[in-house]
């Protein structure tokens, strides 16, 4: 049976977005992979699913496949979403859609009270509302959201902000930051959001910016949560895309020891880049990068606290190459 510290680390760790690149399944046999893997027995790695508010509202306003497999669900968990907003083109805009889904949500959540659960809204955020100047148009549309979360009845939810990617990461990343945890209401602080790859070498970010966007994520004590290109455990370089693409146990695994530790922007590159899975290891009750270590205590604490999920289009693939590397048992 696997460590403590094993369970601490990956509990809860993937959001299964099948319908999403490279996967690219239908809502129907995404969402069934999804109240499949519910029912596994390694339920317990397993967190949400991803789709958008319309693919949401499909599942519960149209007969047949797909709802039929929330019918037929006989697990003790509830169904749980995180939904991508549509977003807008300028914030009057996504203001004006924003509070249409809400309000679509509600209806469902109103209807389905013991079966399923919103907590989280994912929303791209656009190059405009951060720049050197500041952070005050994105201060001003997060309030404006929170006051629609709020009138619609979704208090609980927490609103994850993707920033721009880009030669202004580090302007992007700080401002939308400090932006984030300025906004909370009932459900929270908003959280940080990072693309971590894609299917072509221009969607993944380098070393320097997911070493950055955790570092300023844990200034502002913010949740940080990943999506796209983090199949495997550990930082290779992968031919279909001719690039590195990052790992998990790397993004990961910097992000709890930064949470236990003080570590320096040298410290999370190194973790982040490390492409032999020999330096991560878990004792009884600890994890470890090298010499640098959390206990379990502290590993729980990072996940509930900082470095909370990933997105990715299989469940399968992060499983296997764990048990591959000869750290699952």
């Amino acid at each position: 049976m696997e460590a403590n510290v094993f369970r601490e680390f990956f509990g809860g760790i993937v959001d299964y977005a099948g319908m999403f690149p490279p996967a690219g399944l239908t809502l129907t046999k995404a969402f069934r992979n999804y109240i499949a893997y519910l029912e596994s027995e390694d339920e317990w790695m397993l967190s949400k699913f991803v789709c958008s508010v319309k693919s949401f509202l499909e599942i519960f306003e149209k007969k047949g496949e797909p709802g039929k497999y929330l019918q037929d669900y006989s697990g003790t968990r509830w169904v749980d979403f995180s939904l991508l907003s549509s977003g807008g083109a300028n914030p009057k805009d996504f203001k004006t859609g924003f509070e249409k889904e809400c309000a679509q949500i509600r209806k469902i959540l109103d209807a389905h009270t013991e079966k399923i659960s919103v907590d989280t809204l994912e929303v791209k955020i656009q190059p405009e509302l951060v720049n050197t100047f500041g952070n005050h148009a994105l201060k001003k549309l997060l309030g404006e959201t929170d006051d629609i979360l709020n009138s619609s009845g979704l208090m609980g939810i927490r609103i994850f902000i993707e920033p721009p990617v880009g030669d202004k990461f580090k302007t992007f990343f700080a401002k939308a930051a400090e932006a984030a945890a300025e906004t909370c209401h009932q459900g929270g602080r908003v959280g940080f959001k990072l693309r971590t790859g894609g299917v072509t070498a221009a969607d993944f970010p380098t070393v320097e910016q997911v070493a950055y966007a955790l570092k300023v994520c844990g200034e502002n004590k913010i949740q940080f949560k990943a999506t796209a290109g983090l199949h495997h455990p550990v930082r290779h370089y992968n031919r279909s895309v001719n690039a590195k693409m990052h790992g998990f146990l790397n993004v990961f695994g910097a992000g709890i020891l930064l949470h236990a530790n003080t570590l320096s922007m040298s410290e999370l590159e190194d973790i982040v880049t490390d492409e032999t899975s020999t330096g991560f290891s878990f004792s009884d009750d600890t994890f470890y990068w090298n010499d640098i270590s959390a206990d379990a205590e502290k590993t729980l604490k990072a996940r509930a606290e900082f470095v909370r999920s990933f997105g990715s289009c299989s469940f399968d693939e992060p499983r296997e190459d764990l048990k591959n590397l000869g750290l699952w048992f």
